[in-house]
């Protein structure tokens, strides 16, 4: 009987640990359960994958109560133990930072992009789902001005983990949409 109580105390401790929100920026690069995500710990995985050349991971996070408004969204890409890019960066501010746009196509085929802008360039982080087990998603980079994609890095597609918590999805859903892709779509490579 002593053992089961030292089993929950411990069961407690854990979930207590993991379910505070952190009010910080991203600091430390985790991955989480043998899946790849640059998000923190603590953090929620909006979306994220390892790209296809299997070195780096693309991903959105959510750091707090994003669904009462009292956290942030993040994105971050490079390796799990060393990021390239997380935007914003604990100086800039994260409200109105990202667009979330829906993807519409033919045959029940849809899904959504985030994008942001970062020193000149659009950031897209894109999911796409539809009949045959059609799964597709990735990051597209595209330069100002432009109507094609500079850099197009698509996901392993096995391998993709998208949230389905209902606060933190709602809470996308309130930004607004980009335009661009709204009228022209994802961008294509030359």
């Amino acid at each position: 009987m002593k053992s089961t109580n030292i089993m929950t105390m411990l069961c407690a401790c854990f979930l207590a640990v993991c379910s505070s929100p952190s009010q910080s920026a991203p600091t430390n690069v985790t991955q989480v359960s043998a899946r790849a995500s640059m998000c923190e710990k603590a953090d929620k995985i909006v979306f994220s994958c390892p790209l296809d050349n299997g070195k780096k991971v693309v991903s959105m996070c959510a750091a707090g109560d994003v669904g009462q408004g009292q956290g942030h969204f993040y994105y971050a890409y490079g390796r799990p133990s060393a990021p390239e890019l997380v935007f914003p960066g604990k100086d800039q501010p994260a409200d109105g930072a990202f667009t979330r746009t829906h993807l519409g196509f033919a045959g029940n085929t849809g899904g959504y992009a985030y994008a942001f802008l970062k020193d000149g360039y659009k950031y897209i982080v894109y999911s796409v789902s539809g009949e045959s087990n059609l799964r597709d998603g990735g990051v597209i980079v595209q330069r100002p001005g432009e109507t094609t994609a500079a850099k197009k890095s698509p996901c392993q597609a096995a391998k993709i983990i998208e949230s389905q918590d209902d606060n933190v999805i709602d809470a996308t859903l309130k930004w607004k949409s980009d335009s661009d892709i709204q009228s022209h779509g994802l961008p294509s490579l030359h």
